[in-house]
């Protein structure tokens, strides 16, 4: 791993997961350790980079700026990479005496990036912290670096070139309140009664802006799919009363999902159809992650996913209460381009600014859901709708089941699908899952890499994530670097929610009573609190080393470094050298 790679991994982390194969489902390798320009797509995998330098030409034709960016070996490079700086795009050209380093006239507003150094030189004297990740992982804390104002204005008025070293990009995750605008679990908003309902209290308004039978009417989209609201629920929900298979791996039926949530929500005397007035799913939890946005140097940009984490509710005659099943609706804005992407993260960001659950905060916050959950969101994807995916975290019966989502092109209903970065239960502890490690050791270390449906012509992907007790890690017998099969184990659905993490309850946001906030983990806030998270640290399931985690610390430091610079300052040298994040949780 490239050194300003590495120390760049804390600044942010992003991968559309499940909407791009790196890697194409008959993909059995490369050479190891290597990624090839044919089989990535940089705005997901951007290539490492070894040093970046920035240089003032003036006023010259075609920008004032030349970028040079000197990537790492051992990555097969094309010529030319296009490369975005802010909504201008331009050609890296290889250097033919160092085909490592690349260059291009930029526009860039060197007046900005100064500001941006005098902040950070103010925020040092202050002895702020940036904490430094590595993919999920905490690898240490640094106060706030900063490139010398004087210095800088020097070099700029004589054209010396000036090396943008990583640590003089990230900011302090403190800028951000992580409780107003990255993880919203406060009943004020999650129980505002124009917004939301309750089917076991009857409180609220059931076609509120943030309702389940709100998001899923938009979703089906009837005008659009012809398709009715609660026929595409049902057909949804009856994806559990069947067995099926998944990439050749069975799929087994789950009958107290029909018995217990299907069987009992209420119906429509005229029609006979669910009544999605009286959905039996209560929200738990609004959910900002920008931080897996694509990166916008290479591509696109997208804005990462607006999740909203809902909790099943479970009938017994007069009985109401939440079950041990979430529900995760995982939406993509469309939001890209740099500008626009820094855009929503102040949105986002200004939140803080508000009081949680005010009807001005709660205006706020509906004014940014309003465009990812309206029908038609996305008019060029299925069903018109910015839905990635659902995920399901279900244990209604044994074993714990986790189970993927996704509207397909070509069909207006929800499919069950393979399970993002997550290999078949069989596939553990094997000499097929140590081989795939060691392989792609390389991606897996720099989160370039996306588990395919086959690997060496076996089926590889899994259809459905079980989780058993005792919980269990990705591991097997041969795997010779343990930081990438810690990774690759964290990355993937069950893992992620049991022994990788310690997450004893197989749930990140837990269902809840009314009234009651959910109980998070401590893979999300550490031994701290939402309003102030911190970390923990646990010994590695393997090897014992220590590994220290705190996600939401880790998202605050992206939503800080987003909303604290510009795109043809600071911004720029971030997105160039920000790796993206491969996990989907």
């Amino acid at each position: 791993m490239s050194t300003l790679r590495s120390l760049s991994l804390g600044i942010g982390a992003a991968v559309c997961v499940g909407t791009v194969s790196l890697l194409s489902p008959a993909t059995d390798a490369t050479a190891a350790g290597r990624v090839t320009a044919a089989a990535i797509d940089f705005e997901q995998a951007p290539p490492a980079v070894d040093a970046i330098h920035i240089t003032s030409l003036g006023q010259q034709t075609g920008g004032n700026a030349l970028l040079a960016l000197t990537y790492s070996k051992d990555q097969d490079l094309p010529t030319q990479i296009p490369f975005n700086a802010g909504d201008t795009t331009v050609q890296l050209q290889q250097d033919p005496s160092n085909p490592q380093r690349y260059t291009a006239l930029i526009p860039f507003d060197f007046d900005g990036f100064v500001r941006e150094q005098e902040n950070r030189q103010i925020l040092a004297q202050s002895q702020e912290l940036v904490p430094e990740f590595s993919g999920r992982e905490l690898v240490g804390q640094a106060t706030v670096q900063f490139l010398n104002p004087t210095t800088l204005r020097q070099q700029i008025l004589a054209g010396t070139p000036i090396l943008v070293p990583g640590p003089v990009l990230p900011w302090p995750a403190a800028l951000v309140r992580p409780e107003r605008s990255l993880m919203v679990t406060h009943p004020g908003v999650v129980e505002d009664p124009t917004r939301t309902f309750d089917a076991c209290t009857g409180a609220g308004n059931p076609n509120g802006a943030w309702t389940f039978n709100r998001m899923m009417t938009n979703m089906a989209n009837q005008p659009m799919t012809g398709v009715l609201p609660a026929d595409f629920v049902e057909n949804w929900m009856r994806t559990w009363g069947t067995s099926t298979s998944i990439n050749t791996f069975p799929v087994n039926l789950r009958s107290q999902v029909i018995t217990q949530v299907l069987n009992t929500w209420p119906r429509i005397a005229s029609t006979g159809k669910l009544d999605l007035n009286r959905s039996p799913f209560r929200l738990l939890a609004i959910v900002n992650r920008i931080d897996m946005r694509g990166n916008s140097a290479y591509g696109g940009g997208n804005a990462g996913e607006t999740r909203f984490v809902f909790g099943v509710l479970r009938r017994s005659g007069t009985t109401c209460v939440a079950a041990p099943f979430t529900v995760i609706l995982e939406y993509a804005p469309n939001v890209n381009g740099c500008p626009a992407v820094r855009n929503l993260a102040n949105q986002w960001g200004n939140l803080g600014t508000l009081s949680l659950g005010s009807a001005t905060y709660n205006a706020a916050l509906q004014a940014i859901t309003d465009p990812v959950i309206a029908a038609n969101a996305s008019p060029r994807k299925p069903n018109g709708s910015a839905i990635n995916q659902i995920r399901s975290n279900e244990f209604l019966q044994n074993p714990w089941e986790l189970r993927e989502f996704k509207i397909l092109q070509g069909s207006p209903q929800l499919r069950i699908v393979p399970a993002a970065q997550t290999p078949h239960h069989s596939r553990n502890n094997t000499a097929l899952l140590a081989n795939y490690i060691n392989t792609f050791n390389t991606q897996i270390l720099n989160n370039t890499y996306i588990v395919p449906l086959s690997y060496l012509s076996t089926p590889f992907q899994s259809g459905s994530v079980i989780n058993p007790s005792p919980q269990q890690v990705w591991k097997a017998p041969g795997i010779l670097n343990n930081n990438g099969r810690n990774k690759f184990s964290v990355n993937t659905c069950d893992a992620c929610h049991g022994a990788e993490t310690q997450t004893t309850s197989f749930l990140h946001v837990a269902p809840r009573s009314p009234g009651v906030q959910s109980v998070l983990s401590r893979f999300l806030i550490g031994n701290g609190s939402l309003a102030a998270p911190t970390t923990f640290t646990m010994p590695d399931p393997v090897s014992g080393t220590p590994r220290t985690y705190g996600d939401l610390q880790r998202r605050q430091t992206d939503l800080a470094t987003l909303q604290s610079s510009t795109c043809l300052s600071g911004s720029l040298f971030h997105e160039a050298t920000r790796a993206v994040l491969t996990a989907s949780h």
